[in-house]
């Protein structure tokens, strides 16, 4: 993958609903987590939905899963300028109804404090 494209590309986390009486994921730890697995049925809609707009969805893993495309795509479907910086969060209201009933939060994780940009 050249540079450029590799740079034009953005991955956010999808986080899901639980599918039990849990309704905030407030205090989620390891041994919580089960109490919060969303059903099959929300991560089958949400995925197909977001692989049908053309993004790349990673394997669910727990309550969320990865979610990967370049910057455009992510402005298109959120509904964000072109040249808007990239937000902590997507509005879920940009989402259709029968998706956006099932995700909680769309994020972007910060960037980790080592590595190569920070000797």
């Amino acid at each position: 993958m050249s540079k450029g494209r590799q740079q034009d590309l953005l991955s956010a986390l999808v986080v899901l609903r639980s599918a039990g009486e849990e309704a905030t994921t407030d205090g989620l730890t390891a041994d919580r987590v089960h109490r919060f697995v969303p059903s099959p049925d929300a991560v089958r809609t949400v995925s197909r939905w977001f692989t049908a707009r053309g993004f790349e969805v990673g394997d669910a893993v727990g309550i969320s899963f990865a979610l990967t495309g370049p910057r455009s795509l992510f402005h298109d479907t959120f509904g964000l300028p072109e040249d808007a910086p990239r937000p902590t969060a997507l509005p879920t209201d940009a989402l259709p109804g029968d998706v956006a009933r099932y995700v909680s939060e769309i994020t972007f994780a910060a960037p980790p404090d080592f590595g190569p940009a920070h000797p």
